[in-house]
């Protein structure tokens, strides 16, 4: 239907189409993808933002442009309108891009399409929006001289005064004289959807270790459950916000990843205004409700939200750091029910919880050089890690996952076992379960057969999930 519409005006040569960048060209805005790379490579220089805003909207983003370098190869675009921009350039039709970014990013988007006769863009001090496009374009063109295609408000000044106007959104923009605009490209959808799916709440299993205090303490009641749930849902929301400020700041090298490429925030579903506003607000949303339940737990949620605040922006680029970072993010939620119930955690829960864990932070980095060598690359965008690093991240992995087994065994020598437990050598059986377990999962994954996050692999696979019931059964047992 959009095409159709574009290719009726597209009959009319002599008339230019303009196209506009931000938020129609690209699914994305290139204001905010410079103010993430700035943020992601000079956050200590975070202070200056504010100053450069006295300079205007046009001075901010100059300042911007000779910040950062943008990669035009690294943008969301449209690939409905850029196929319909190429087939009409091809039938003979000047095809012009206008825009509010800097000259700078502007041109070396133009030059890596080869789409575009002519780049307008924000430059000497004019941001080239609203009324600034449309005088511009009414000045080159003339009056009604050309067909507009924008994306929002800001646009109708430009719809008003072309040819004929387009928007690539689902609903039309209401224009001068009773007309509206067309659909074009892609039909841009809400983001409360794509919101949600970049909160990951699939990941939220993992803050089920909150619980763990609780039945390792044998404290099984409706208030020490309900103490666990306010960390359960704390440690979601943190996490949440984590994750929305991790792929922001990832965006760019998860657009060249196979998979990551969908992301909402890769993808552009997900407007980066949006995810940077949720982020924060999620984190103060946690830190509340954990301030109104118990200075503790609060405690443990702030230190987990510094702990990934830093992961997110620095340690996950440093060798070997980024792993360990992991498996004390997952030991922290532990700590947290343990904050959240004041069950005291016991010295061989939190090794056995460091050690499992790092096993399986170390695989997770291990299938991410498997599908990286898979791909015939070498080296992983955002990460220190080449794929020759994949032979000693594997050793280290099962390693550590067997030092696990090795504090689990360890544990049968505490005085613990005879106050939790009524028949502790029913425990024994858990160990040949455990060894099972790992050597299967780290066999898989030598083989490549196991996702990137085997947390979520675990969830899925029939196999772990029966392991982990027996062993669940065989804990039971072992306390009545």
């Amino acid at each position: 239907m959009a095409e159709s519409m574009l290719r009726a005006q597209g009959e009319q040569k002599s008339v230019p189409l303009v196209v506009d960048l931000d938020g129609t060209l690209i699914h994305s805005d290139l204001l905010w993808e410079a103010i993430l790379i700035f943020i992601k490579i000079r956050f200590l220089q975070l202070w200056r933002l504010p100053f450069w805003l006295f300079s205007g909207k046009a001075g901010f983003k100059e300042k911007m442009a000779d910040m950062v370098e943008i990669d035009p190869q690294a943008l969301p675009y449209d690939q409905i309108l850029l196929a319909d921009l190429a087939r009409q350039r091809s039938e003979g039709r000047q095809i012009v891009l206008a825009t509010g970014s800097q000259r700078r990013f502007a041109d070396a988007i133009a030059v890596h399409l080869g789409l575009f006769d002519r780049v307008l863009a924000t430059e000497d001090g004019i941001n080239l929006t609203s009324h600034n496009k449309a005088h511009q374009l009414s000045e080159l063109f003339g009056a009604k001289g050309f067909d507009y295609i924008g994306n929002a408000s800001v646009d109708v000044a430009v719809w008003n005064a072309s040819n004929a106007a387009f928007s690539v959104t689902r609903t039309p923009f209401r224009l001068a004289g009773g007309g509206a605009t067309q659909a074009a490209g892609t039909p841009r959808a809400g983001w409360g959807a794509p919101l949600l799916k970049a909160m990951r709440p699939r990941q939220w299993l993992k803050n089920l270790l909150v619980f763990v205090p609780m039945l390792a303490g044998h404290a099984i009641n409706l208030p020490t459950f309900l103490q666990a749930l306010v960390a359960f849902v704390a440690f979601s929301l943190c996490a949440s916000s984590a994750y929305l400020l991790n792929d922001a700041l990832d965006a760019p090298d998860d657009r060249r990843h196979p998979s990551k490429c969908r992301r909402p925030i890769a993808a552009g579903s997900l407007p980066l205004p949006v995810a940077l506003l949720a982020s924060p607000l999620l984190a103060i949303l946690a830190l509340a409700i954990c301030a109104l339940f118990d200075p503790l737990l609060l405690l443990a949620v702030a230190i987990y939200f510094a702990s990934t605040l830093a992961y997110s922006i620095y340690l996950k680029r440093l060798l070997m750091v980024d792993i360990v970072t992991l498996a004390i993010l997952y030991t922290l939620r532990i700590l947290g029910g343990s904050a959240a119930t004041h069950i005291e955690p016991s010295f061989w829960l939190l090794a056995f919880s460091f050690f499992i864990f790092l096993s399986l932070a170390l695989l997770k980095r291990y299938s991410e050089l498997f599908n990286l060598e898979r791909q015939g690359k070498e080296k992983t965008r955002g990460r220190s890690y080449t794929t020759a690093d994949k032979a000693p991240i594997g050793i280290m992995g099962v390693n550590s996952g067997f030092i696990s087994l090795l504090v689990f065994m360890l544990y049968f020598n505490s005085q613990n076992i005879l106050v939790l437990y009524a028949r502790p050598y029913l425990l024994l059986g858990i160990v040949p379960l455990l060894v099972f377990w790992l050597g299967r999962l780290w066999t898989l994954t030598f083989r490549g057969e196991v996702n990137e996050d085997p947390v979520l692999y675990v969830s899925k696979d029939p196999v772990s999930l029966v392991v982990i019931a027996a062993c669940m059964a065989l804990a039971v047992g072992a306390s009545l």
